[in-house]
Parts: C-alpha cells; structure tokens; sequence
C-alpha cells in the first residue's frame, strides 16, 4: 500500500504531467471523434442469412414444389438453426434463416447453410443462376436508395438513353469507398426477343425445339488452340456470333425450301420482360440499391454518393431527375445532432450548477472532468475499432453523472483537508489515499453491474456488448481522473488558499435537511420499514400499469408499407393503382422520402419520416392515418414500423402452422376475430392474398402414352410459348446479352397454343391440342412457410398508449391454449423477444447485485455492511418507474439501461458514505452516536447535492428533447436525471438508519 501511496503522490507532485495528459487526450479524442466511423447500431454479427432464388415464369405452387421445399429438406439438417421461415411466389423463392443465438462460432454455420443449398443439384433447369446465400450483418445492411429517371411520358429521353447513363452511375456509385454493394431495380438486360408465329411453325412444319436448338447452335465462340505461322504463334478461333437483328433474321431453319427465322418469327433487340417499376419520391426511375461495407463510416459515405449525384445531376441537365427516397445516414446524423445539442446545452448547465455549488477555483477543474473522461473513452473506441452509434452514445450519456460524482468526491475531501490546516500538498495526497479505496470500489461494482449484459441473449444480447465496453473504458479513465488529473489541477489552483468556505445556501440546505435526517436516526426501525414498504408497493403497483414496449415506436423514422394488388392485373394496371399510395405520400407532411416497387401482384414502399421532434403525428398516428386511405382506396395495406430495435417481428406475429389447409385457414380466422376484440390492437390482418384465376392444362396421361410424347416435353413448350425461355447467351458491347424464344403476344391464346407442335419419340409432330384439355381455376400467389411448414402469418400493431405487446399476446395464447384444429400456433412477435429480453435483464442484474455485494464485503469486510448498502436499491427502481409513469413513457430497454446505470450512481452513493461512516471513530458512549451519525450524512449532503444537481443539469436536455428529441435517449436521461434527484434523499435517510442499527447490533454482540 505505501508503494501505491507513494506512486499516487509522486505523480500528483508532477507539474506538467497533468496538463500534457489532460491537453493530449483532450486533442486526441477530438480527432477520434472526427475520425470515428458512424453508424446506426454496433457492428455485430447478428446470425441471419437469406436465400434468394429466381425461378423466372413459374407459379408460386411450382416455385413452392420445385425449389423452396427442396432448398428447406436440405436446411433441415444444418445444425445451429433456430428457425427459418419462406415465402414463394411467382418467380422467386426466399428463404430468411435465423441462427441459435447461443452458437458463437458462427462461420461454420454460415458454410453449412452454403453447403446445404449447394446439395441441391435437382432444381429446374430455368433457374439459370445458383440460389443466392447472402450473410446479413448490422455494418453493412442498405444504408441509401438513390434513383435516376426522366420525363418518359413525354418521350424526350427513351429508356435506352436512361439506362446508358444509369450504368454509367452504377459504376461511379461503385468506386466510392464506403459502398459495398450496389443492387439495381428495375434496370432491365439487353435481350434478342424471338417471337414465334404458331401458324407459320405449323406450316412449315417445325417447332421451337428446331428453332431454339439452331440459335444454339450457330451462337458460338470457341479457341481451338494455337497454330505457327511464319514463326508467329497465332491463336485459332472458331466464331459464329448471331450479333444483330439482321444475322438472325437470316438465320436457316430447313434447306429444301429454304426456311429462314424470319420466315416463322419476329426478331427484335430490346430488354427483358418488364418485371416490376421502381419508384423515387412518386417518380419512375432506375434504382440503385448501396449496401455499405464492413464497419464503413455510414455517414461520410451517404455524403460522398450525395456530392456524386449533384455533379451528375449539372453534367445531365434537366432531363435527368438523380433522387434519394432513402437515406439511413440523415436520421443517424439527426440523432447525433440531438445528442450534441443537448449534450452541449447540459454542459453549460453542468458547468453552471458547479460555479453555483462549488468554489470558482475547484468548479473548472471538476467540470473538466466530462471532456476527459468521455473523449478518452472515444479515443480508445477508435484505437480498437469500434464504432459511434446509439447504444455507445447510451453508454457515454450514463456514465456521466458517475464521472462527476467521483471528481466531486476528491474535491470535497481536498477541500475539507484543507479547512482543517493541512497544507496543499498533505491535503491533496491524504484526500486521495482516504477516498481512492471507496471510489475504486464504486467503480468496480458500477462495472459489474453492466458486465452480465455480455452474456445476454437473442439480437438483443449481441448488440449490448459496447455498453461495458464502453462503460469500463470511460470509468477507467474516471479513475485516472479522480486520483492524478483533478488532484493535480487542484494542488496548482489552491496553492494559495488557506481555506475554501462553504457557500452559505449550500450549508443552510444541510440544516434544512438536519430535521429530517435526525427524525430517521431516532426511528431507524420505523423509517427503513416504511420506505422499503412504500418503494415495494410502488415497484408492484408501476410494474403492473407501466406497458412493456421495449423498442417504442414514438421516435421511429422508418415505415415499411406493403400492398397486395387485386387478382389479375397487368403491370400497368397495378401501377395506377400505387400511385395513389405515392400521391398519398406526398401529401403527408411528416414524410421526407420514400421508395417503392410494383409488381403486378404487390408493392412495396420505404418510407422514411422527418426528425420525431418536428413531426405532429408520431409513425402509430401515420400507420392508423394511412391504413384508412388505403380501405378507401380498395387497398389492403400492411405495415411494419423501424422503432430503432434490433430487427424483429411486429408486436403482435402470430405463426399457424402445419394441419390442413382448411384447419389452418379457420384457426387463423378465429385468432384474427380474437385480436379484433382487444382493446388498442391496430390493424390485425391474416397474410393470405385472395386467390387469383388461371387457366389449367389438364394434361391426360392416357393421351400422352398414346401420342408417344412425355410430361417435360408439353411443360416446357408451355413455358417457351408464354414465359419465354432463353435458349442462348452472347457477350455483346460489354454485357451478357440473352436470347428468349417465346410466342408472340397476339398469339398466347388457348386456340393459338394449340396449333403448336412438338415431335413425338417417333419424329412426328404431334399438335399441343390434341394433348391438353384447358380448364378455368383458381391459385394462390403466395406460400408462405415456416420451419418447413406451410403457415399463415396473423399479425397487428398495438396502441402503447393503451396496452402493449405481452398483455395482448398472453390474452391471445390464453384463448386459443386448447383448439380442435390439426394446425400450432407458434408466437415470433415482439413480446417473445421482450419477455426473454426482459428475463435475462432481470437475471443479469440479479449477478449484478450479487456481485456488488461481494466487492463491498471485501471492502468492508462485514456482510451486513455490504447488505446496508444494497437496501437502497428498492427505492432507486420505485423512484424510476415512478418517473416513467409520471412522464407517460413505457418500460422500455433503454429505461432498463438506464435504471442499472442509476442504481450503480445511487450505490456508490451509499457506498462513499459508509465509506466516510468506517474512518469515522464512533465512542463506546453510544448516545454520542445519533450526533455523530447525522454530521457525518450532513457532511455528505454537499456532494451528493452536487452530483443529483449537475447530473440532471446535464440530462434534462436531453431527456425533454431541448435541442431535439431522441426515443432512445430520452428514458435514458429520464431515468437517471429524475432517478437520481428522488434518491438522494433516500440514500441520506436509510444509510445513518441502517449504520445505527449495525452499531447497536454489535455494541449487544460483544460482552460487558
């Protein structure tokens, strides 16, 4: 210990050492501050993959049979997946894979998954392109959808010339540094579309095997090697390229006569079959979807593609129209914005309460000490490479009321050290060695209390892992500031000070005070029994009426809206029908931005909301706003609302899965009828499109033995006569360039189709009509599965001004705990993420207390010291829920933050005291020791005072939104703010109480 006492006092001595340690981190955080890249949420690994396959032509039952349930046999067997769910529809299967939160080493995984799909080899031979498996990761999802269209209804830019400069953009987007991926919508490939003409086929006798088989044919390019020539070796190339229009018009088909492609089909050059529009801000356009790198600074490079855009934007002129419908950098820079205003304006306050409370020459050096810590906590941040986003900025907001807390403790000891005549330096050096065992201590238990967040799990868990990062680094440099850099400044600014006075409120406070501090020593007993009944019955009461939302959607700037079209449109048909959704948009004042696509079946929009703080109606107003528009526009919309949380499902998301078809569609009904009947539901509906009408191929087997023609042979004429099918690949002016054969557009009529012919396993050709027999019937577009099963998706919002996810969810499984359908029931909405959340949270801070509690044992040396000072615990969590309830906020996870970090504050508080209680040297004369009991907590009225007044000072802005308000903050800052000034009292009260009555209790142990 003299070693330490003797190292603490060589480097307080030092001059320099704490001006060069104070400027140096000081200018090295700022740097890292600058430096430090941005980001929304902490670059985790959150365990999702996504496979994405594209059947083109295909119903969603075929792509359903085909390809997604294939795909999920095989997933079935990969271990360390916890669920996995699908949807197949026309053309496209997608498959999102969530891996068991409890694997840690996840690559593995991610390969058996890869392997998995790759077992796979009997897909359909149209699905050209392997299944896609992509790795979902928090630093590197779509930050930007930037867009480039034009006037195109008034024909003064085609869409060749669009799409030219698109790929130019496409290109320049690439080369940015930040942008990882760029993914485009709707830009369609080049294509030599081949019409064939049924009626010229039959008279000349061929069919589309002949004509794709020639196109393949005479569409070669192959090396046969090299040859010498003249001493030169010269590479032999065998080529025949059907490059233009013209060369495959002239293309022969027969000899004798001589039958050219042109004589039984339409050639042109032009672009794939137009799938879906992209939309920007109402405006058609080619979109470009950027996908940031790994731990990319989100808003530098949103920043570099924007000045991009304004230099294309002047190159181009007005014809061009470059957009961004969405942009995930503003909200992170509105956020960090909020947090710097109102971190600056708390500052100020700070800076203002201490000149206030504290003497002129001790106030800068303490003030000094938030800058210090918090820019050296950023400094190693960026050292490690971490990044700056909301659950690290949640970390350094909390932290700042302890920070301050220890500063105030050295100085308040310096100082009383110094009233008492030491000299500077004595008094500098015997205040830190009396007060660095108790402030050591604190910080220990305030970093345990965090650690078991390190271990929570679900999303939830991973993304925590900065807060005791973040929570450790700053409070280490708490230390280091509380024990060499203040006591340093200090011994320098009162060199020439006798005596620091008290200022006069500060000590008439304590008096006001002493009444009541001395009414809870007289009846210790009567005083601890009744604040811990009344903080019991106020944690039973609040826990009760506080709704559990753990992400609240109040502060949300992301709405994602989906549209299931009527049965049976054209494209164009659906698109006139989204465009009420985007002019609806556009008139709403609180919308910034959007982008959307349509397809004939669906649409889909992003919309991102303005700032939380400007708008008047909050995302759960605009949901209810918009979803009547949509009624009255013969729409049925779907929405999901971005409320800052890790990802997840909607509150209420109810899975039926398995059982009959008919079983599952009735349970789903009654589950639907059910919410409907609850109080503050909003919009429940059942994910099951209306079935759309198709016209069936009956195809006879008894008709295709007596034909010698097989299955494959009439599906795949089929597909060429009305999908098209692509029969041939060219690499063409810097692009892949494909050949479709498909049947004219006039022509794909049942009466048509059935002039078409195909060669039997004799040569004949055998008419399509004399195969097939055409019914009219009904199909699904959509299947979704879940686990391999088919499913139905029963889903809502909620009012959290009424209810909230748990009560509605327990309500729900309650009713349907016993049915008689063959069909389960499985729950993945928010409320089973909150109610595991929320138990390992309680879990967590159970080790935590428990661990505090050892700490202190080893500290104190006496379990029941230790107990002392852990029972002010039930008063600091009535005191925050009391302030949720009063302010109207729900019980959310950052609320829970911020309950731990104010329990940490209000035990180190009781901490310190007892601390202060330990030195002090209480007489065998027990009726001294009430006396001594209430100076000792007057004299601690000062600090504490100071602490409850500076740490609200500095969150009050913050939590009421002074310079802009922030969902995720704001409880934060609500919670120790408030928490803090209610608990004070508490801790003043219980502390002197409970230390009479170990002083009793010993005083009766020991013999006469």
């Amino acid at each position: 210990m003299n070693i330490f006492a003797a190292l603490f006092a060589n480097l307080i001595q030092r001059r320099l050492l704490a001006n060069v340690l104070t400027i140096a981190l000081l200018a090295i955080g700022t740097l890292s501050l600058w430096s430090l890249p941005m980001a929304e949420k902490p670059a985790i690994d959150a365990g999702e993959v996504s496979v994405s396959t594209s059947y083109p032509g295909a119903s969603a039952e075929e792509v359903e049979s085909n390809v997604t349930s294939k795909l999920e046999k095989e997933l079935l067997s990969v271990s360390g997946i916890s669920k996995f769910s699908s949807v197949s529809e026309s053309g496209s299967s997608r498959i999102a894979i969530t891996i068991d939160s409890n694997i840690t080493k996840l690559e593995p995984v991610y390969q058996d998954i890869r392997d998995a799909v790759n077992r796979v080899t009997d897909l359909p031979p149209q699905v050209i392109e392997k299944p896609l498996v992509r790795v979902h990761k928090s630093s590197n999802l779509d930050f930007m959808v930037v867009g480039i269209g034009s006037q195109l209804s008034s024909k003064q830019i085609s869409y060749k010339q669009l799409r030219e400069q698109a790929k130019q953009l496409e290109l320049k987007l690439r080369r940015i540094s930040g942008v990882g991926e760029v993914n485009l919508i709707d830009l369609r490939e080049r294509e030599f579309w081949i019409e064939l003409e049924p009626a010229q086929l039959s008279r000349y006798q061929l069919n589309a095997t002949d004509i794709a088989s020639a196109i393949a044919d005479h569409n070669l390019l192959a090396t046969a090697g090299n040859i010498n020539i003249n001493n030169e070796q010269i590479e032999l190339v065998a080529e025949s390229r059907l490059d233009t229009v013209a060369k495959l018009e002239e293309l022969p088909l027969k000899q004798q006569p001589l039958i050219r492609l042109k004589d039984v089909a339409t050639v042109r050059y032009d672009y794939e079959r137009q799938q879906s529009l992209s939309v920007i801000n109402g405006e058609r356009s080619i979109g470009f979807d950027l996908r940031a790198a790994e731990k990319a600074d989100v808003v530098s490079t949103s920043q570099a593609v924007r000045a991009l855009l304004t230099r294309e934007q002047q190159r181009l002129g007005s014809d061009y129209q470059l957009a961004v419908g969405f942009d995930i950098a503003e909200e992170i820079q509105t956020r960090f914005d909020i947090v710097k205003i109102n971190g600056v304006t708390g500052l100020i306050l700070v800076l203002l309460v201490l000149a206030l409370v504290l003497h002129h020459r001790i106030a800068p050096w303490v003030a000094l000490s938030i800058p210090f810590c918090l820019l050296g906590t950023i400094a190693v941040l960026a050292a490690i490479g971490q990044i700056l986003d909301s659950y690290t900025m949640a970390a350094l907001i909390l932290i700042i009321g302890i920070i301050v807390d220890d500063s105030v403790v050295v100085s308040e000891k310096i100082s009383a050290n110094l009233s008492e005549g030491m000299d500077i330096t004595q008094a500098v050096i015997q205040g830190v060695q009396q007060v660095a065992p108790a402030i050591l201590v604190s910080i220990c238990t305030t970093i345990i209390a965090f650690l078991p967040m390190l271990w929570l799990p679900g999303s939830t868990g991973k993304l925590l892992y900065v807060l005791p990062l973040t929570i450790s680094i700053a409070l280490a440099f708490s230390l280091l500031d509380a024990t060499v850099v203040v006591p340093s400044h200090l011994r320098r600014a009162l060199n020439k000070v006798d005596s620091l006075p008290t200022k006069a409120w500060l000590t008439n406070f304590g008096e006001y005070l002493r009444p009541l501090l001395q009414f809870a020593i007289n009846h210790p007993k009567s005083v601890i029994g009744s604040v811990l009944a009344v903080s019991i019955l106020l944690v039973a009461m609040l826990g009760q009426r506080l709704p559990l939302v753990f992400f609240p959607d109040d502060g949300a700037y992301l709405v994602a809206i989906s549209a299931t079209m009527p049965a049976n449109l054209e494209l164009d048909q659906s698109w006139q029908l989204a465009q009420q959704i985007d002019e609806m948009l556009a008139n709403t004042e609180e919308v910034s931005g959007w982008y959307g696509e349509v397809t004939e079946a669906s649409g889909s929009w992003e919309v991102s909301l303005t700032p939380a703080g400007l708008r008047k109606l909050s995302a759960n107003d605009l949901v209810q706003q918009w979803q009547q528009q949509g009624e009255a526009y013969g729409l049925d919309l779907e929405f999901d609302v971005d409320n800052g949380g890790p990802p997840g499902e909607r509150p209420i998301d109810i899975r039926v899965i398995g059982g009959s078809d008919s079983d599952r569609q009735a349970l789903a009904q009654d589950i639907l009828a059910k919410l409907q009947s609850i109080n503050g539901v909003v919009a429940p509906r059942i994910s099951d499109a209306e079935p759309v009408a198709q016209l069936s191929a009956d195809i006879r087997p008894d008709w295709l033995v007596q034909h010698g023609v097989s299955l494959n042979q009439v599906t795949d004429l089929l597909r060429i006569a009305i999908e098209g099918e692509h029969v041939s690949r060219l690499f063409l002016d810097g692009e892949e360039v494909r050949y479709r054969l498909v049947l004219d557009d006039n022509d794909r009529t049942p009466s048509e189709l059935a002039q078409l012919t195909l060669p039997n396993n004799q040569g004949q050709l055998v008419k399509l009509g004399q195969l097939i027999h055409w019914k009219k019937s009904e199909r699904k577009e959509v299947f979704e599965h879940y686990n391999g099963l088919r499913t139905l998706r029963v889903s809502s919002h909620i009012d959290a001004n009424i209810t909230d996810p748990i009560a509605v969810e327990a309500e729900l499984l309650q009713a349907f705990a016993s049915h008689e359908y063959s069909a389960e029931i499985i729950s993945s909405s928010q409320a089973s993420e909150t109610i595991n959340s929320l138990k390992s949270l309680g879990l967590a801070l159970l080790i935590a207390i428990a661990a505090m509690a050892m700490v202190m044992m080893v500290l104190f040396d006496k379990v029941s010291v230790a107990l002392l000072a852990l029972l002010v615990l039930p008063a600091a969590a009535a005191s925050a829920l009391l302030i949720l309830w009063l302010h109207g906020k729900p019980l959310s996870f950052f609320a829970c933050v911020g309950i731990i970090g104010m329990t940490g504050v209000v035990v180190n508080n009781a901490l310190v005291m007892l601390y202060h209680y330990r030195q002090m040297q209480f007489n065998a004369n027990p009726t001294q020791w009430p006396e001594l009991l209430l100076e000792g907590a007057i004299s601690r009225v000062r600090p504490m005072l100071v602490t409850s007044l500076t740490t609200v000072a500095g969150l009050l802005p913050l939590a009421y939104g002074v310079g802009g308000y922030d969902n995720l903050m704001s409880p934060i800052a609500l919670v120790i703010g408030w928490g803090m000034a209610l608990s004070a009292p508490v801790v003043l009260m219980l502390i002197p109480a409970g230390y009479l009555l170990l002083l009793q209790r010993q005083a009766h142990s020991q013999p006469s």
